[in-house]
């Protein structure tokens, strides 16, 4: 009966362990026990499997958020524009997001959405340049491949 309350309440607990790892950054919090203070502050009706669930979350969120933006950075630096490599890999990880939302039933899907992301993959190509278009995934590494289409003047 647990890990079903658990599961029906992981995305309000994924948002819980969110925002208890930017309160533990912003407030310094680097004790077990100064973590405890922070997330009694932002869920005082937790129950300790809940607890123990944000808690494991918000370190998972930590070290994934990390290495992602260590990557980022790290494939970003030859970019003509390094800030708008980091805001592309970012993009990917947008789409997945909104994709897997879709998938959940939580958000209808978007007709248009291949069209949409080819625009914005275009208006980060400039940025982009000095990149592999391998640094990203399928998506970006195809259209990036791909000669651009002529700019339309009038």
């Amino acid at each position: 009966m647990a890990a079903t309350i658990l599961a029906d309440r992981v995305g309000e607990l994924a948002s819980l362990a969110m925002s208890l790892c930017h309160t533990i950054i912003a407030q310094g919090a680097t004790t077990p026990d100064t973590i405890t203070i922070q997330l009694d502050q932002l869920a005082p009706e937790l129950c300790s499997e809940e607890r123990q669930a944000v808690l494991r979350l918000a370190a998972s969120f930590a070290a994934v958020f990390a290495s992602v933006m260590d990557e980022a950075m790290l494939s970003s630096v030859d970019a003509a524009q390094w800030t708008h490599g980091i805001a592309a890999f970012a993009l990917e990880y947008r789409w997945a997001g909104f994709d897997l939302r879709v998938c959940l039933g939580d958000h209808p899907d978007d007709a248009e959405k291949d069209q949409l992301r080819a625009e914005e993959i275009e208006y980060f190509r400039p940025s982009l340049r000095g990149l592999r278009p391998s640094d990203f995934g399928r998506i970006f590494c195809e259209q990036l491949a791909r000669t651009p289409a002529p700019v339309e003047t009038t």
